[in-house]
């Protein structure tokens, strides 16, 4: 009896040091807003865009202002749930080249997508957390990808009932925290709201801000939703703060890809290009007390560290082939010189070949940036790459306004090398 007694008592320990295990976890939110342009922030200098919100999470976080991703959201996304890049995992575009409407297409990119070695909420789910889909999630339901909740149920192309979120306010998150809350378990939220995205329909109240402000209509449309964005995410954190989550919840953000706030999808330096404006974006990782406040405006941080990351801080299984680093390892981002950018066409050309349908490769090594076109031609007017490889300095020429490639052809060949030896 004795025996058993003492038995009973370890069994009764060890369960109750799991439960403490499992609530003293740090709930984790994946903030990704949506076609917004690396500058369009007041914390990253824009004159007339208010983001009053973000500037204060930024400013309680590490912050680096040098963050890079794919050029157009599913590959981006895709990147988030794989922690690899598009000719690894597969998912090159939004769509593949033979129309977006033919039968079985999303099935068939969500069965590449599910032949990686990780799909992240699947893994945060099994470390024991109760996870949330908002927003964005191509090619499938947020139960296809182990999420044990969310909001898009029907297999589409964007998100269906997902992209509510924000434009129709912010209850279903809150709702989902209270449920986390009543089972003791932490929680995983992917918020990726339809934010700034097209349609730019902002509340009025927000238009009136901007209105005479920008250098277009379409331009102060473009602030106002920002401002939109900026706003329903500042409600979340204040929900966060009043129910006492805030200190043991972990914020990462950043943007799916990059936007041209002045000309919108005019441009051929936005969206879908391999040019700043279509792939640079802040990103931050807020942890209270645990995460040294920084701004970081030289080291690159990439896409691929997210999933690192949240692994890391969930406790998740990592497959063990993963290339990200841990955002909140300042030494070792540091130490990194190089990221790398896929740039591929809107459509993919063939499931099995991902070099039908590049059109770029980039590195960007410190300062120094290379962009090296394919000869495969952009599918959509508003993408555009060099006519030839072209060099820029960015620290001179953040907007990549003289290609310098004639000038420093030892960089080119140097950059080219790296290239040549990721492949």
């Amino acid at each position: 009896m004795k025996k058993l007694l003492i038995t009973f008592a370890i069994l009764m320990a060890a369960t109750v040091s799991s439960f403490a295990a499992e609530a003293a976890k740090p709930n984790v939110i994946l903030i990704i807003s949506d076609d917004q342009g690396f500058n369009d922030y007041g914390f990253m200098g824009h004159e007339i865009v208010k983001t009053p919100h973000l500037d204060r999470m930024a400013a309680e976080s590490l912050l680096y202002t040098r963050g890079y991703v794919m050029p157009v959201c599913s590959p981006t996304l895709a990147c988030l749930l794989t922690g690899k890049m598009p000719s690894v995992n597969g998912i090159t575009g939004n769509d593949l080249s033979d129309g977006r409407s033919k039968p079985g297409q999303r099935e068939a990119l969500a069965e590449r997508m599910h032949s990686n070695s990780l799909i992240l909420p699947k893994a945060v789910t099994e470390a024991g957390y109760l996870t949330f889909q908002t927003g964005k999630l191509w090619n499938g339901t947020y139960k296809d990808f182990g999420f044990t909740h969310g909001m898009t149920d029907t297999a589409g192309r964007h998100g269906d009932a997902g992209l509510d979120i924000g434009r129709k306010g912010m209850k279903p998150i809150y709702d989902f925290i209270a449920t986390a809350k009543a089972e003791k378990k932490p929680f995983f939220i992917w918020h990726a709201p339809f934010l700034p995205h097209l349609p730019h329909n902002p509340p009025e109240r927000l238009l009136a801000k901007y209105k005479g402000k920008g250098p277009t209509t379409q331009a102060e449309l473009y602030y106002a939703m920002i401002d939109w964005f900026d706003e329903t995410t500042g409600e979340m954190d204040a929900y966060l703060e009043k129910n006492g989550l805030k200190e043991n919840t972990v914020i990462l953000y950043l943007a799916d890809n990059g936007w041209n706030g002045e000309q919108g999808q005019k441009s051929n330096r936005s969206k879908l290009s391999p040019y700043e404006m279509g792939i640079r974006t802040p990103m931050f990782v807020r942890w209270p007390g645990k995460v040294k406040v920084a701004r970081d405006e030289e080291t690159l941080a990439h896409v691929l560290d997210f999933p690192k990351t949240i692994l890391d801080i969930t406790g998740a299984k990592n497959p063990g082939d993963l290339p990200g680093l841990n955002l909140t390892d300042s030494d070792t981002m540091k130490a990194r010189k190089s990221v790398f950018v896929e740039s591929y066409t809107h459509d993919i050309a063939d499931l099995a070949d991902p070099s039908k349908s590049r059109i770029a490769d980039v590195v960007i090594d410190g300062w120094w940036k290379l962009i090296v076109p394919s000869g495969v031609k952009p599918d959509r007017p508003f993408s555009s790459v060099p006519a030839a490889t072209a060099l820029y300095n960015l620290k001179s020429d953040p907007l990549e306004k003289t290609d310098v490639s004639k000038e420093h052809p030892d960089q080119v060949a140097r950059l080219e090398a790296l290239l040549k030896a990721r492949h």
